[in-house]
């Protein structure tokens, strides 16, 4: 019984740390989709910009002079993306909350109070309605 219980109990660890260890591994942010994986319509139209915001979004940009690089980059595609709301039909909601987190930001790049955050929250709203499309 005692054999049966320290074998089972070996298994289950071994189970948790191949669960957290292929969950916290990784070499980063999941790769970029292709164009051509988004949904037809609205999605591939998104397509581009989207892809492109996550590109400069995930980038290694820490130096001063990337972030406002990062800033400069990012303006048009958001410009793109804020120009097709009106026609987005159903993605108008995830597509406004792209442009504003992206807006919001450049403004504090501008400003001179950037926070990584407000990259995380760029990334995390085109994720999400990159999701919605592919």
């Amino acid at each position: 019984m005692t054999r049966l219980l320290r074998a089972t109990s070996a298994t289950l660890a071994a189970a948790v740390i191949v669960s957290v260890a292929a969950a916290c591994g990784g070499d980063g942010p999941p790769s970029l989709p292709e164009a051509g994986s988004f949904a037809p319509g609205v999605c591939q139209t998104l397509a581009p910009d989207l892809i492109e915001t996550l590109r400069l979004a995930e980038a290694d940009a820490d130096a001063p002079a990337e972030i406002k690089a990062l800033a400069r980059d990012l303006t048009p595609p958001q410009e793109k993306l804020y120009g097709r709301i009106g026609a987005a039909g159903e993605y108008a909601g995830d597509l406004e909350r792209v442009t504003t987190a992206v807006g919001f930001l450049r403004l504090r790049i501008d400003a001179g109070t950037y926070d990584p955050a407000l990259r995380t929250e760029v990334t995390t709203t085109a994720r999400a309605l990159v999701d919605r499309c592919t």
